[in-house]
């Protein structure tokens, strides 16, 4: 049962305002812990100071250079005092440094921020520095003014006057001297180093976690990347072997049509003198459109599927059915004949596969554009290098044989081997296709 809107809007509203809701409480803690550790009654002028901490706390997550000015602003108005020590709120400053440093924009923000905040934190220690040390000075000066008087009171026969006045400023310690640059900075550093320190500190830790996410992130587009990259391979590795399956659809209708067409012809010429023959003729027709079927089928199952995956499925034809393509053409009236030369050796699928497909376009092209009466040699020629294929028909040819899709498709499958072909008028007649395929790969 879904849940009611009414209470899934309220609570998804609140999940996304947690961490403002804590900076919120956050402040306010420190905010109370401030105050119930103070000895005294906070005055106006530390609460003008003490607002802009608190609200640079709530907003840091959504404006960390607001929030860290805020912070920074409000801690500098509290200690111009220099009778306010460290307090619990002025941790809002070290807190907004981290978030702007780990959250900001750009590190370079974060970086003048902590500088500006050195600057500052040595600069308020050099002036609480000075202003001690006019402070104590006058301060003994005034201790040593009395501790004379009441000295020279104490004696027998003191007479108030200017005597005794003179007498008494003679025996008080004189004013010490001011101390130096020197003394002034080493005094300063060292009363501000344990804050630089925890700035330095809150910086580090918000740059770290800056550059983890950063990384992070890298390695996530990375990813992506090379999932994509990997899409894309899949992708040209499917057209690829679609458009190989849609050579090989075209040579397997291209030839079964054709040698059905003729066939058929020859069966409808025999129908009425020669039954017997037209009737061999239809076998034939039948027995080429059942193969053809089988081939569609299996080219078409790779196409539904996904090519890549089981290419166990294309059609298993080669060299070794070279003689049984012959024979077929022969059954369709074409005299035809099959020489092989050479030593057979075993062929790599690819070339073994190719050089049956030339051979069966060369032979449908015999088919259609040949003529009457044409006969047709098709020759095989094993080298241990290469293998040289060439159909030879004596037909009357032309210019349809030469500019099909067919050659086109022999022309494709002789350079994805890197071999070489060649396909024209025969030196004394007919038409030739020629073809020569290495059977070993190159170094």
């Amino acid at each position: 049962m879904p849940r009611p809107r009414l209470l899934v809007e309220p609570a998804r509203r609140l999940f996304s305002w947690r961490w403002t809701l804590f900076d919120i409480a956050l402040a306010f803690g420190l905010l109370g812990v401030t105050l119930s550790q103070r000895t005294e009654e906070a005055g106006l002028a530390w609460w003008i100071a003490a607002v802009p901490l608190v609200a640079g706390l709530v907003v840091r997550r959504h404006r960390p250079l607001l929030g860290f000015l805020l912070a920074s602003g409000g801690a500098l108005g509290h200690h111009l005092d220099p009778g306010i020590g460290l307090e619990a709120l002025d941790y809002a400053v070290p807190l907004t440094l981290y978030t702007l440093a780990s959250t900001g924009r750009s590190r370079r923000t974060a970086a003048i921020a902590l500088g500006a905040l050195l600057i500052g934190v040595g600069a308020l220690s050099t002036l609480h520095v000075i202003m001690a040390a006019g402070t104590d000075r006058t301060q003994d000066q005034k201790t040593s003014y009395q501790s004379w008087e009441e000295v020279l009171r104490a004696k027998p026969g003191y007479t108030p006057g200017p005597e005794a006045d003179a007498e008494i400023l003679a025996r008080t310690k004189p004013f010490q001297p001011p101390p130096t640059v020197n003394d002034v900075l080493t005094e300063a550093v060292g009363q501000g180093i344990a804050v630089m320190l925890v700035f330095g500190l809150a910086f580090a830790v918000g740059d770290s976690v800056r550059s983890r996410r950063a990384h992070l992130y890298a390695l996530e587009q990375r990813a992506v990347d090379l999932e994509r990259e990997q899409h894309q391979r899949v992708a040209l590795a499917t057209a690829a072997e679609r458009a190989r399956i849609s050579r090989e659809l075209h040579d397997v209708v291209a030839h079964g049509l054709s040698v059905i067409v003729v066939q058929a012809q020859g069966a409808a010429a025999a129908l009425e003198r020669h039954p017997d023959r037209a009737a061999e003729a239809l076998q034939n027709v039948i027995a080429t459109g059942r193969d053809s079927l089988g081939d569609m089928r299996r080219l078409l199952d790779l196409v539904r599927r996904d090519p890549t995956e089981d290419a166990a499925l294309a059609p298993a034809v080669g060299v070794a059915y070279l003689p049984d393509l012959v024979e077929r053409i022969r059954s369709a009236g074409t005299p035809a004949s099959l020489v092989i030369t050479g030593d057979p050796v075993p062929l790599p699928a690819s070339v073994d596969l190719s050089a049956y497909r030339i051979v069966q376009e060369a032979l449908t092209n015999t088919l259609k554009h040949a003529g009457p009466g044409a006969g047709v040699v098709v020759r095989l020629d094993f080298a241990p290098e290469r293998l040289e294929l060439e159909v030879v028909d004596d037909g009357v040819g032309g210019p349809a044989g030469e500019d099909g899709t067919g050659l086109r498709g022999i022309a494709e499958r002789v350079g994805m081997l890197g071999g070489e072909w060649s396909a024209g008028p025969a030196p004394e007649r007919g038409f030739r296709v020629w073809a020569s395929l290495p059977v070993q790969a190159p170094s």
